[in-house]
């Protein structure tokens, strides 16, 4: 009896076990499918939230572009009044000239006639001194953009650009003062002679004190680049107009591209001076020579033109062929305005205005 208790026990024991054994495993099994989907919800959790955070970047992103957009509206709509304002001005401009023709009097009386008056308020404004001021803040802005590019070339500390652009600025600021002398006076022959001793003694302080500061080798760029700062600005300005067309200019193609200008310009020179370096002489200034100036241009664009076949892509050059057109068409009508303004004369007794760029 005692016997087969043993055997009993002995095998309730080994049933245990068994049972116990099958327990770890499903315990096991259902430890193992727990972390399983404690994984999942972590991973389904951190992709919630990463989908989130992307709704909220686009959301942002969606804000910032609506907002550029309404900037941009406005920029628009305030250049196209800026843009409607200004052709008002030039036909009420226009409308003036020729009223001051038709006017009697002497022959080229009514030619110089707006330009003495523009004279007068030029004198005006220079003698305000918050009208002064002002203008001195728009010779730095021009500043800054016509001579960005030498800025870098020249590799100028800080101390050095300020004071660059300080000197650059009150040369400005002499020539606005020269300028009130160009509109016309009572005696135009001692006037231009006047002016044109007064600005060429100023442009030599000038590059003596530059010359100072930049020494010999840098000043030697600074030369170079003012005598052909027309045909930079000009290429500067094409680079910004067809990278908005996603055609950009590669650094290579702008250095061709100027050098062909550079060399076409010095191959032929114009009748009027264009660089910064050369003050026009009341000889040059004749509206026959304005006549050829134009010309020039016409010519030379042609000859830029031929050349930069060879450097640009065929769609950058049918935009630079748009560009071209729409620059002569400006440099004309400053002409033309610059001829009526100054007089009509063949010859010799045309005031010393500088040529439009």
């Amino acid at each position: 009896m005692q016997k087969l208790f043993i055997g009993i026990l002995a095998l309730t024991t080994v049933a245990l076990g068994v049972l116990c054994v099958m327990q770890r495993k499903e315990l096991r099994a259902a430890n193992d499918k727990l972390q399983g989907a404690e994984q999942a919800r972590v991973a389904d959790t951190e992709t919630r939230e990463m989908q989130v955070a992307r709704v909220k970047e686009l959301e942002r992103n969606e804000a910032r572009l609506e907002k550029q957009l309404q900037e941009f509206t406005k920029v628009t709509t305030s250049l196209r009044v800026t843009e409607a304002r200004q052709s008002s001005n030039l036909t009420t401009f226009a409308e003036r000239m020729s009223a001051a023709k038709s006017k009697g009097g002497p022959a080229g009386e009514g030619d110089g006639a707006l330009g003495k008056g523009m004279g007068e308020m030029l004198g005006k404004m220079m003698k305000d001194p918050a009208m002064r001021e002002m203008m001195r803040e728009q010779q730095k802005v021009a500043i800054n953009m016509m001579y960005s590019g030498l800025f870098k070339d020249l590799n100028l500390s800080p101390e050095e650009k300020e004071k660059f652009k300080t000197l650059l600025t009150d040369a400005q600021m002499k020539n606005l003062d020269s300028a009130q002398g160009l509109f016309g006076g009572e005696d135009k022959q001692g006037s231009a002679e006047a002016i044109a001793k007064q600005t060429a003694e100023a442009k030599t302080q000038t590059d003596a004190e530059i010359k100072a500061l930049l020494g010999d080798e840098r000043f030697a760029i600074y030369e170079d680049y003012q005598k052909n700062m027309g045909e930079r600005m000009q290429l500067d300005q094409f680079k910004s107009q067809i990278a908005a067309e996603n055609m950009p200019l590669r650094d290579d193609q702008a250095v061709q591209l100027s050098q062909i200008m550079k060399e076409e310009k010095a191959a032929v020179p114009p009748i009027i001076p264009t660089d910064q370096t050369q003050m026009p002489t009341k000889e040059q200034l004749t509206a026959e020579n304005l006549e050829k100036q134009m010309q020039w241009m016409e010519d030379y664009n042609r000859r830029v033109l031929a050349r930069a076949q060879s450097v640009l892509s065929p769609d950058q050059f049918k935009q630079y062929q748009t560009f071209q057109e729409q620059q002569l068409s400006m440099q004309k009508l400053g002409m033309n305005m610059a001829r009526q303004m100054f007089g009509g004369e063949k010859s010799g007794s045309a005031p010393a205005a500088p040529p439009p760029q």
